[in-house]
């Protein structure tokens, strides 16, 4: 029988304070509580500067849609992506903080809901006339994946805190039309192609958004990406140099 409720072996990082620890850590870790948090907060509001404040310098970003990404290239491509028509929110449910010293791993729960106009099913029911289902516009529906983000945060010679990598677990994603009455045609076999994670979330920003090729190897709930993440995670902690 497989283990689903335990973590691979040697992932805790052990030397970090979490909850309770000295006050003054309590100070640090609400610091990078509200770092993180920046994240949707200023995106989704288009609050640039504010966005930028989060980070480092040099710091990269993963997501479905972009991949590794520098944090610059990210904010024009997001902004590129708003003028498009892309419309991605977030949703927050809480964050946990390990702190080593000028290191620490912030893992925020959040739902990632983005809106796409999917073509409608159109089999008609009985005695439907073929001509008005012609007519049926597209359908709205909310993709939300929900997540937890992995955000790799160093504090600088300055006493600054920022993030130099962001990465996800993506745990699970449905999908849910806007209007209940209407419900969007999926095809089951390109469907099938993306993770479980983030399933129908990839199948909307491929199927939607032109030019777009999305990662099929993204850390989930459990498997071997999730396992690497919090390996590195804990090698972050550890004060090991790494590239994410």
């Amino acid at each position: 029988m497989p283990d689903l409720h335990s973590l691979p072996a040697g992932t805790r990082p052990t030397n970090a304070v979490r909850n309770n620890g000295p006050d003054d850590l309590v100070l640090e870790r609400f610091k990078l509580r509200e770092l993180a948090e920046g994240w949707p907060m200023y995106r989704d509001a288009r609050e640039w500067e504010n966005f930028r404040s989060i980070f480092h310098p040099g710091a990269f970003v993963y997501t479905t849609w972009s991949g590794r990404i520098s944090i610059e290239d990210f904010i024009a491509i997001s902004k590129d992506g708003m003028d498009a028509g892309a419309f991605i929110m977030h949703r927050i449910h809480g964050s946990s903080v390990d702190l080593a010293g000028t290191r620490a791993v912030v893992k925020m729960k959040a739902t990632i809901t983005q809106r796409f106009e999917l073509p409608p099913d159109r089999s008609a029911p009985p005695r439907a006339l073929k001509f008005m289902f012609k007519r049926r516009p597209s359908v709205l529906v909310d993709a939300e994946s929900d997540c937890r983000f992995c955000m790799f945060f160093e504090k600088d010679s300055e006493g600054k805190w920022g993030a130099r990598f962001v990465r996800h677990f993506y745990e699970k994603d449905k999908l849910i039309p806007v209007d209940p009455r209407h419900v969007p045609v999926i095809d089951d076999e390109k469907l099938g192609l993306f993770p479980a994670g983030y399933r129908y979330l990839a199948y909307c920003q491929e199927a939607c958004m032109p030019g777009i090729k999305v990662k099929r190897d993204m850390p989930g709930i459990r498997g071997e990406e999730h396992d690497r993440l919090l390996k590195q995670a804990k090698a972050w902690l550890d004060g090991e140099e790494l590239e994410i």
